[in-house]
């Protein structure tokens, strides 16, 4: 039997987050998929496994609700389950900044550019350009791209207390923050 494990993330707004989260914990269950997934009234970040038909019909019926539409899930094909159990919790937020001023910070009214690989790969090594690799050090240590700036975190949580060490990159014309997801 084929599994799959989805990674997704989207921001979009809940306004029951708690009682979502109870409900989504529900909906999982009874599809018996496994892993873990963050609920906040800012949006969903979950990353779960099942069998290819349940994660299918997970997709297709948060694709058919109009809050999540969007969702980019990556797949990934795996011969046994990724996780054990599955656990949805509401938290206040869905990736941990400490952040949380929404006129300042608000991913759902103002987000970077994305690029297409293509227009990456062209640009990326550009004087102009520079790109902040905000992973932990265990993932940047694992690869990251050339010349891809990356700061001394275990967790970005810590980055709102290392955004003086970016002073110097203020005048490029061109900045780029690289988390986790890619298209490549």
């Amino acid at each position: 039997m084929k599994y799959n494990t989805l990674l997704y993330y989207c921001y979009s707004t809940i306004a029951d987050a708690e009682q979502f989260a109870a409900d989504h914990l529900s909906f999982c269950k009874s599809l018996d998929l496994a892993g873990r997934i963050i609920v906040a009234t800012e949006g969903l970040n979950g990353t779960i496994s099942g069998t290819a038909e349940a994660c299918k019909t997970y997709m297709d019926t948060l694709h058919a609700d109009p809050r999540f539409a969007t969702i980019d899930f990556k797949v990934d094909e795996v011969d046994t389950p990724s996780f054990i159990k599955m656990h949805v919790r509401c938290k206040s937020e869905i990736v941990h900044s400490g952040l949380r001023d929404p006129d300042i910070i608000n991913p759902q009214l103002k987000t970077g550019k994305h690029l297409e690989p293509k227009e990456f790969l062209a640009m990326k090594d550009a004087e102009d350009v520079v790109i902040l690799d905000v992973r932990s050090n265990y993932e940047h240590n694992l690869g990251k791209f050339k010349n891809a700036i990356t700061l001394d975190m275990e967790n970005f949580r810590e980055f709102p207390d290392k955004i003086n060490e970016l002073a110097q990159y203020k005048d490029k014309k061109n900045s780029y923050l690289l988390y986790r997801w890619y298209k490549m």
